[in-house]
């Protein structure tokens, strides 16, 4: 009688636990977002904060490098052999720092990139001087230097694969994203 009775007490306990862990095991879970801009002391204070267009700081920081978003930066691009901005570059660059300058305290990584042609060394420092191109024109429409980064990958992530034009022209570029 005794063991039924401690049977039964257990079954019931484990039937709580397994209760409990299926009830947890079922919430969403949200993605975590980390955002490394030494601001972390402030955090709940950005997050009710709103821009001049109604948005939440920290949605439009995330919506800066979402790809298609209205709010996101666009990416440049540059003729064959060369790191001087296009006008239509200029246009881009113009809409970029006006949401750059919404978001303060959003680091961005200017990212120069080259087509395949030319040597690695060679288009290392050809998308380094593209990306010095783009951070210099930002500067002189009002974004703080210090909250731009540059860097090159040359050749080695190309956006569109192929050996044309209409592939090559997709990859002199220099992409906005968010400064690690």
């Amino acid at each position: 009688m005794k063991t039924t009775h401690v049977t039964r007490t257990l079954l019931a306990c484990l039937a709580v636990v397994v209760a409990l862990g299926m009830m947890t095991g079922c919430q969403r879970k949200r993605p975590i977002e980390t955002l490394d801009t030494g601001f972390d002391d402030d955090l709940m204070a950005r997050e009710t904060t709103t821009t001049g267009e109604g948005l939440p700081q920290m949605e439009l920081e995330r919506l800066l490098f979402e790809p298609g978003s209205q709010y996101g930066l666009q990416t440049v691009y540059f003729d064959y052999d060369s790191n001087t901005l296009r006008a239509d570059a200029m246009a881009i660059l113009r809409e970029n720092a006006e949401k750059i300058k919404q978001v303060p305290g959003v680091v961005i990584q200017l990212a120069g990139h080259c087509d395949e042609r030319g040597t690695q060394e060679y288009n290392l420092a050809l998308g380094e001087r593209r990306a010095l191109a783009v951070r210099q024109y930002l500067i002189q429409l009002g974004v703080s230097g210090d909250r731009l980064i540059t860097i090159s990958y040359g050749k080695e992530f190309p956006a569109v694969l192929g050996s044309n034009e209409a592939a090559w022209a997709k990859n002199r570029r220099v992409e906005f994203n968010r400064a690690r």
